[in-house]
């Protein structure tokens, strides 16, 4: 039983750490000129004033590395924000 208990412990710590590793949602500055929208699965969606790019992102710490054709940018997340080059802010929208 002491086993099952320790393998059941693990999955949990296993799984909570896996949702570490993602980000989703919508963030936008306060004047509604850039957005990000987090897909989950590694795929963002960048508008800046109104032209849309697709990119990809990952992970490293609390900063969130975002490629695309045009380059990468680093954000680095804090609670519900991003910020990024320039002074960027973003804050997470509801949904």
């Amino acid at each position: 039983m002491r086993s099952m208990t320790r393998w059941t412990a693990l999955l949990g710590v296993l799984l909570l750490s896996a949702c570490g590793d993602r980000v989703t949602g919508t963030f936008e500055d306060t004047a509604g000129i850039t957005r990000y929208k987090f897909a989950g699965n590694g795929a963002v969606r960048i508008s800046v004033l109104g032209a849309e790019v697709d990119a990809e992102y990952r992970l490293d710490g609390d900063k969130i590395l975002v490629s695309s054709a045009q380059g990468t940018v680093v954000l680095t997340r804090r609670d519900d924000r991003l910020f990024g080059p320039m002074g960027l802010e973003l804050v997470r929208q509801n949904q």
